[in-house]
């Protein structure tokens, strides 16, 4: 983990970004999501351009992690959803605390933002990873990409009660470390179905509905089609990583 460098997105990543968040849902095992849920969810190489426009756009703050000059994660706070959307390890390096560290500079960012309960809706493998976190599961989410239904868990956390939490005053963005947990999205089970205690505390945030995609870059995230407006494609519609 100590070889590993956090920084900004810049456009000129999308290309690897998208390569990532295709490798680690493909390495979802079958018995989480059905090959045709697999082929549905993964990003088209079409998206490109949508990704390198919401990279810059401001209403998103994405860090990535490098390893030998190349990416190796990356992750994506929605701000005025006060949402992660986005954290995905690609399969090679799972289990080194790259994820967790992705999710403490996620949160840092959103501290910085004002943000004081943020949410994510979570692949079902990766519930057990947000919890060690700091996050509660709220209640399952279907969501209908290109015809296909995949279920997801909507998940919160009071960012002002992590045991955890990232010292401005110690880390900078290049020098983040992991903390204890150091499961990545890709590596866990399924969790169980209760609900903690309190899970109905805090603010509420929009439900994703059904019938809506939603943003292209959420850790839930789908297009029905190939080609798409930023603007239209980030309306805000819930909720996203793995």
């Amino acid at each position: 983990m100590s070889d590993v460098r956090f920084r900004r997105a810049r456009p000129g990543d999308a290309e690897e970004i998208l390569s990532i968040k295709r490798a680690a849902i493909e390495d979802l095992e079958h018995w989480q999501y059905s090959p045709e849920q697999v082929d549905a969810w993964k990003p088209k190489d079409s998206y490109l351009d949508t990704f390198e426009e919401a990279i810059d756009d401001d209403r998103f703050i994405v860090h990535v992690g490098e390893r030998d000059d190349r990416i190796v994660g990356y992750g994506a706070l929605n701000v005025p959803d006060e949402r992660i959307d986005a954290v995905y390890v690609h399969p090679d390096h799972h289990g080194h605390g790259v994820a967790t560290a992705l999710v403490k500079q996620l949160e840092l960012s959103a501290q910085f933002q004002g943000i004081e309960t943020i949410d994510i809706v979570a692949a079902r493998n990766a519930v057990p990873f947000y919890e060690s976190v700091g996050y509660w599961r709220l209640d399952d989410e279907v969501t209908t990409i290109e015809d296909v239904d995949v279920v997801f868990v909507r998940m919160r956390k009071h960012l002002a009660d992590d045991p955890d939490p990232f010292d401005a005053d110690d880390h900078e963005l290049g020098d983040a470390v992991a903390s204890d947990a150091d499961r990545d999205p890709g590596d866990t089970a399924n969790a169980g179905d209760d609900t903690p205690a309190g899970s109905a505390e805090g603010p509420s945030t929009p439900r994703l509905a059904d019938s809506e995609a939603p943003e292209w870059f959420q850790l839930d995230e789908w297009l029905d089609d190939d080609t798409g407006d930023v603007d239209e494609l980030f309306e805000s519609t819930e909720e996203s990583d793995g």
